[in-house]
């Protein structure tokens, strides 16, 4: 789901396309990280350009917070020879920030005060965001560039607390290796995100057979490894991956599990060998 973290991979392929993303965090740690994505996206063609336009919707839950992200996603293809593309991507849309501040533990004894002016009191915010990207995409290999949260939006929880959601950057690249055997091919990939304070890098090796069915690992950088498998039946594309920790996390943590879904709707109908049109017929 490359459009999550960069818009300008929207409109990939020649396919109207719904996808659906589900995301348990450390499970068994309580308060853990829940993601839902739903997002959708389409070519079409313009005054003779090409683009491409979506929307995608993040829910998520993290600890005390309950978010909502909702994003229009447009995409600019430049054509080059032999099907290359260069997608120049924009997104924008509203954040909802929601804060239970109602659930803030304070315990119970001579050294807490439950009125610490330290402690929020206020529900959530509401914010303008926005991100862009570039994606240079040939059939065999693609390459992405991008930034979201472009100026650190600021939410206010209350009169005297805010905080702020960083400007992120991705770098991420992959590319299809044909074998000696024609229904096999070899998927490497690999990813990078930071927010110029702390970063995350994923290497990923994955299989595809008779483009039906992959599967493969990722060694994702001081946290351990993710196991992928997925299955292509016609128009739907399904997906499973397990983060099995190798860190301290162990110790409170049963790994992360994450479902994937997509469904894809051709935009023309590919002619049957034979087939040859009727004037009966319209």
């Amino acid at each position: 789901m490359k459009n999550f973290y960069n818009p300008a991979f929207i409109a990939e392929t020649n396919n109207i396309e719904s996808t659906m993303l589900h995301r348990r965090q450390w499970v068994g740690m309580e308060n853990a990280p829940n993601t839902s994505v739903v997002s959708f996206n389409m070519p079409m063609k313009f005054l003779g350009k090409e683009h491409g336009v979506g929307m995608i919707v993040t829910n998520e839950k993290v600890g005390l917070f309950s978010n909502t992200y909702t994003m229009g996603q447009y995409a600019y293809k430049f054509k080059f020879k032999n099907n290359k593309y260069l997608h120049i991507g924009l997104q924008a849309g509203l954040m909802n920030i929601d804060f239970n501040a109602s659930e803030i533990h304070i315990p119970d004894s001579d050294y807490h005060d439950p009125n610490d002016p330290a402690k929020p009191t206020g529900g959530g915010d509401k914010t303008i965001d926005a991100g862009l990207g570039v994606a240079w995409i040939t059939p065999k290999y693609y390459v992405g560039l991008s930034a979201t949260h472009l100026w650190d939006p600021v939410f206010e929880l209350d009169d005297n607390h805010s905080g702020y959601i960083a400007r992120t950057y991705y770098l991420m690249g992959g590319y299809n290796i044909a074998l000696g055997n024609p229904l096999i091919e070899l998927q490497p990939s690999a990813f990078f995100k930071t927010d110029a304070v702390t970063y995350q890098v994923d290497v990923t090796a994955k299989v595809e057979y008779n483009k039906t069915f992959n599967g493969g690992i990722s060694w994702r950088k001081d946290e351990g490894f993710v196991f992928l498998l997925g299955v292509k039946i016609r128009n739907i594309d399904a997906g499973y991956s397990y983060d099995l920790s190798t860190s301290a996390l162990t110790k409170v943590s049963n790994g992360s599990h994450e479902l994937f879904l997509r469904y894809s709707i051709p935009i023309e109908k590919k002619k049957q060998p034979g087939a040859s049109k009727s004037i009966r017929i319209l």
